[in-house]
């Protein structure tokens, strides 16, 4: 059996990773579904505004750490995806990339939030939030080799 070439341009997956940590920065933020969100995160976070929430969150700079170390594996490992079903196309990635968060990433998270008993808007935020990073990542991936 011959495998394909498993080298990664890491150039595209640090700007993929990049890009799911700027989405995500927007969609949580005031402007789009932050105020939503925080409303929908329940008594632990109930009644605080979204300054208090920020200054919570960022007070622990291991969040990011970890936030920027799981963007970069995701990327990573979606490139290898895309190189390995030969995808070249933008459409073609995005389309990859809904596979790919259908498949392993919504699927991998509802439990989660049904054995939590979390809010269902809450999942909403968070899972089309994923399809809207995965699917551009996979475009991105896709075409920049």
């Amino acid at each position: 059996m011959h495998l394909p070439d498993t080298s990664i341009n890491l150039l595209p997956v640090i700007a993929a990773a990049v890009l799911n940590m700027a989405i995500g920065m927007l969609w949580y933020s005031p402007f789009v579904l932050g105020k939503l969100w925080i409303k929908s995160m329940g008594p632990g976070q109930a009644g605080k505004t979204s300054g208090e929430f920020q200054q919570s969150g960022s007070a622990n700079p291991l969040i990011y750490v970890f936030n920027t170390i799981a963007a970069l594996i995701f990327a990573y490992v979606l490139a290898h995806i895309m190189k390995f079903a030969f995808i070249s196309s933008f459409g073609d990635g995005v389309i990859v990339g809904f596979w790919v968060w259908l498949g392993f990433v919504v699927t991998t998270v509802l439990p989660g939030y049904l054995y939590e008993k979390r809010s269902k808007v809450l999942y909403f935020i968070f899972i089309l939030y994923q399809l809207v990073a995965i699917c551009l990542m996979g475009g991105l991936l896709a075409i920049w080799k």
